[in-house]
């Protein structure tokens, strides 16, 4: 399958190797290749600054912001939403203000870490972008192999065309209900095993496909602001979603069962955020 190509997003974690390992024998089993993306900075040395706190403040809201819009339909579960989300920042507000300066620099340093992990992310896109492949499969090393991952997986590359979607994102390895993630007036179609979205709409983002068409699109938007990289990766691609859906139509598939399982998020390894 020439036309695909892996990413793996990781920092050389050895408690996680195993798992790479299963990646790569997928890749060598399918004939894909697989880049790796893990190179940082080894030492996050913070000290306390009191910008800090307004720069935890700016992120919070974004990514309220941006989720809520994304949200947006007209029910009383988006007004639910909306009245609990100022609820929840003002409450975050105070709590933010009287944290100690331990408690903000441990806050200030989880931002930090998800920029990391999203810069990551950009890297494997813009090396995608020079390369001359089709499809970008991305994954973090918190995606745990099934027992059918590899026959679903190949299933889904040899029937991709089927779909007649130019512009196509598919969530690979699940986290959230659908429900919880979804407004349900953008489901187009629910299938026997998979749903068809109006729009881009990411779970976790633990592991993704995206067409090329759609990654230059969303490529182009994150280059205009460099608050982007203050956004984890799944929020950052539902906003960057919500910019291109304006002049072009896209679309998302999410499977009742996914092909990979969230690791970290269905509590089968530590997650990096109890570190």
């Amino acid at each position: 399958m020439k036309h695909v190509s892996f990413y793996i997003i990781h920092n050389n974690s050895e408690d996680r190797s195993y798992l790479r390992n299963r990646l790569q024998k997928l890749a060598n089993k399918l004939n894909i290749d697989l880049i790796e993306i893990y190179k940082q900075r080894k030492n996050l040395k913070i000290k306390f600054s009191l910008k800090y706190k307004i720069i935890i403040l700016r992120t919070y809201f974004l990514r309220n912001f941006y989720d809520l819009r994304h949200k947006k339909d007209f029910s009383f579960r988006f007004v639910f939403l909306l009245l609990n989300y100022f609820f929840k920042l003002t409450k975050y507000t105070i709590n933010i203000v009287f944290k100690s300066r331990d408690e903000v620099i441990k806050a200030y340093k989880h931002i930090r870490i998800e920029s990391l992990v999203t810069q990551k992310h950009i890297r494997a896109w813009r090396h995608f972008i020079k390369s001359e492949k089709e499809i970008l499969i991305v994954f973090e090393d918190d995606a745990i192999c099934k027992k059918d991952t590899e026959g679903r997986l190949k299933n889904l590359l040899k029937k991709l065309n089927n779909f007649n979607l130019d512009n196509i994102f598919i969530d690979l390895a699940g986290g959230y209900k659908i429900k919880e993630i979804i407004p349900s007036t953008k489901i187009k179609k629910i299938k026997d095993k998979f749903f068809i979205i109006e729009g881009i709409y990411t779970n976790t983002a633990c592991s993704y496909l995206i067409n090329r068409n759609l990654i230059l699109k969303l490529f182009e938007e994150y280059q205009k602001s460099k608050l982007h990289n203050s956004l984890p990766i799944d929020h950052l691609i539902n906003k960057l979603g919500l910019r291109i859906n304006r002049s072009l139509n896209t679309s998302s598939i999410h499977y009742s069962k996914p092909l990979f399982t969230h690791g970290s998020f269905k509590g089968n390894i530590k997650s990096w955020q109890l570190y």
